[in-house]
């Protein structure tokens, strides 16, 4: 037994060892590969970010770009649900897309107002963190910042505790119609999937309204978190 540990540790008698010269070249090729590898990682991630399809939402309303490995779902009342499977949560990052008629001397004001007590009825623990004026495709719009709790695996048993949700009610008027674009995430993840809350935001071109009365910015409250104690 010690004789074969002597010959398998001895130095090759058949290779000599690298010289300093070769051992750095090696060096050097093995960190070439791997910044390559990096940024190749990186370009992939950033077009499958950016990867997106248009969904036309019905005659007289905008379309929308929508991260294309989402799936689409059906529910009344809904133009166009949509979820990101890669979720990192038990709560899959979602968007859903509905109108109602803005009825004669309404406006986005009042919509916003009346969604508003809806979601304080709907959701538990509802709570509004922000409302900012902006502009879609040119138009008045509101963009509404709030979060509540969710319990998404309630009907599977509470295989996981409730879950701090933040979202956002994107309200603006299209015709006759007041179009709500909701865009809600995990809370502790919103600051990695509020990358598709742009997407979908700059395909109807959102922006802030330095004109309206409102809390923050658009680009701070699309990027914001629900900080602790908000919920």
């Amino acid at each position: 037994m010690a004789s074969l540990l002597s010959a398998l540790t001895k130095p090759s008698v058949t290779n000599a060892p690298p010289t300093e010269g070769e051992q750095t070249r090696t060096e050097i090729a093995v960190i070439v590969t791997l910044i390559f590898a990096l940024f190749l990682g990186y370009g992939i991630r950033n077009n499958a970010l950016n990867n997106s399809r248009t969904v036309e939402l019905g005659e007289g309303l905008p379309s929308i770009s929508v991260p294309a490995g989402w799936i689409r779902s059906e529910a009344e009342g809904y133009l166009f649900q949509a979820r990101n499977p890669r979720s990192p949560s038990v709560f899959d990052t979602e968007l859903s897309v509905s109108a109602q008629p803005l009825g004669a001397g309404a406006n986005i004001v009042a919509a916003r107002t009346g969604l508003g007590i809806r979601r304080s009825q709907e959701l538990l623990r509802y709570r509004e963190l922000s409302a900012d004026a902006v502009t879609v495709n040119g138009e008045e719009g509101v963009l509404v910042t709030y979060a509540y709790i969710a319990d998404p695996t309630r009907e599977q048993g509470a295989v996981a505790p409730p879950v701090v949700v933040q979202a956002q009610d994107l309200i603006f008027a299209a015709g006759n119609r007041a179009v709500i674009v909701t865009v809600a995430a995990d809370a502790a993840d919103w600051d990695t999937e509020e990358q598709y809350a742009r997407l979908i935001y700059d395909s109807l071109n959102v922006r802030e309204n330095a004109q309206g009365a409102g809390q923050g910015t658009t680009e701070g409250n699309i990027g914001g978190n629900v900080q602790e104690g908000d919920e």
